[in-house]
């Protein structure tokens, strides 16, 4: 099955989600920790009764201290990054960049500093092979990472089909380890493990899995709107 991130760019705060076939604002709202009042509210016009498959939301989420940037397109400086390789990673200028980061010092970047990124074509996919237990990154169409996933729970199999990464999020909670990559399906997504040894025990929830310093140098590679497909 797979999905469409329109170009509509959602409020501060929240994040957008693409509506599929049974979802009902309830339902959103549990996977999304929100409320069916805020979704409403933040979707002026919206019928709750009447969703449409296809139809593009915005999910309030829970305050963030992060810097504004409504697509959630976040990247972590890391230690000799620059304004230029940061924005050859995304296909973007680094006068984009800047305009997106108001008040930042291009010239003083600094470790786990957040950054806004803007949204721009994506030059990455991802294929996640569950039975192989390989989630690997593509960019430009070439193999350019290769990461070990954790194990999936039989009695509650993962999504398959094609996804895009709607909205990423730093040290989201303890269960999700150091980065999530939520994906175009309500609750599902890309996460991390405190313990890298989670990996290689069965998952409980409805996550592909990485070690969170997988998770973390992925988090860094990949826009949202990046295409995702599990096999």
């Amino acid at each position: 099955m797979s999905t469409r991130i329109t170009g509509t760019q959602c409020p501060a705060g929240s994040v957008p989600y693409i509506v599929r076939e049974r979802d009902t604002l309830g339902k959103i709202a549990f996977f999304y920790s929100t409320t069916v009042h805020d979704i409403v509210r933040a979707n002026p016009g919206i019928n709750p009764n009447v969703l449409q498959v296809g139809q593009q939301i915005c999910v309030p989420m829970k305050v963030q201290m992060y810097p504004s940037c409504p697509t959630t397109n976040y990247y972590v400086v890391q230690k000799g990054d620059t304004m230029d390789s940061i924005a050859s990673i995304f296909n973007i200028t680094p006068q984009q960049l800047l305009y997106s980061n108001y008040g930042i010092k291009p010239e003083a970047l600094y470790p786990e500093q957040l950054l806004c990124i803007p949204v721009a074509p994506s030059p990455a996919s991802i294929e996640v092979n569950i039975s192989k237990r390989a989630l690997t990154l593509y960019r430009n169409g070439e193999v350019y990472k290769s990461y070990r996933i954790g194990l999936e729970n039989p009695a509650a199999p993962l999504p398959r089909g094609t996804f895009q990464i709607i909205n990423k999020q730093v040290d989201p909670d303890a269960e999700q380890g150091a980065r999530w990559l939520g994906l175009s399906e309500a609750g599902f997504g890309i996460q991390g493990a405190n313990n890298p040894q989670f990996i290689e025990t069965v998952s409980e929830g409805r996550s592909i899995i990485l070690s969170n310093q997988d998770i973390s140098e992925l988090f860094n590679l990949v826009p949202v709107g990046t295409r995702v497909t599990v096999i």
